[in-house]
């Protein structure tokens, strides 16, 4: 792969970020053969934890990038503690060969929040849909990503205003508005907006991994980059894919 030469990465959220999205769009910053190798490793440890990560590519709209989805998802039990996540994701970590840091920020973060919003210690926390197989795989993922990037030359990440979208959105709790609390206790101290589509489009999990990768927040994206990709969601908003992408100038 090509050295990023201290290129800074922007987080482009301005069409919403997810863990999926980001997760695609690393995964895209590299040429063929890390991409396909990244990709094998990342697919073979979700086996491992009762999923299958399938890596797709997509165009839309003029944009070609890549998408993330899961297949055979593991029967879910409903609920899991702060010490079940965290085994797990370490568990994930070493099978990718990941250091862990940056995961463990980032579902340190979402503990956090979680805690705030409910009254209770983060260790107390019980998550739900942020628990599921998938869902840590995608944190683990942009933990070896996001490390794997930088190790390449990549001088560090900024992030866009992030885009929230508005509405409401159901959850294991029911039917919350978006932003919901965590997503708000998240976004404390970061720029954001709603955006004029209804729906979640910036999720906690990625709301919290730009908290924990980028070093600040751009007023305008680059007109020119050495390297772009773009992660696309499986949902729409106002008729369009969601996505999140990654420019390198």
């Amino acid at each position: 792969m090509r050295a990023l030469s201290d290129a800074m990465i922007v987080i482009d959220a301005r069409e919403g970020v997810s863990g999926d999205m980001l997760l695609a769009a690393m995964l895209g910053m590299f040429d063929q053969e890390r991409r396909e190798d990244h990709g094998r490793r990342l697919g073979s440890a979700s086996h491992e934890f009762g999923v299958e990560m399938v890596v797709s590519e997509v165009e839309e709209g003029g944009e070609r990038g890549l998408g993330i989805s899961y297949l055979r998802p593991e029967p879910f039990r409903y609920g899991s503690s702060y010490d079940e996540c965290f085994r797990t994701v370490r568990a994930i970590d070493k099978a990718i060969d990941s250091d862990g840091k940056v995961s463990g920020g980032i579902l340190e973060a979402i503990f956090d929040a979680e805690g705030e919003a409910h009254g209770v210690d983060p260790t107390e926390v019980h998550l739900h849909e942020l628990a599921r197989p998938q869902a840590l795989m995608n944190i683990a993922g942009i933990g070896l990503l996001s490390s794997e990037l930088l190790k390449a030359g990549a001088g560090g990440f900024v992030s866009t205003t992030i885009t929230t979208g508005k509405g409401l959105v159901v959850v294991g709790h029911g039917a919350v508005r978006v932003p919901p609390p965590v997503s708000e206790i998240l976004l404390r101290g970061l720029r954001h907006e709603m955006g004029d589509a209804p729906g979640e489009r910036a999720t906690p999990t990625g709301i919290a991994a730009i908290k924990v990768l980028a070093r600040s927040q751009v007023e305008t994206v680059p007109t020119t980059h050495t390297r772009k990709a773009v992660g696309f969601g499986t949902k729409r908003f106002a008729g369009r894919l969601g996505r999140t992408s990654l420019i390198a100038h």
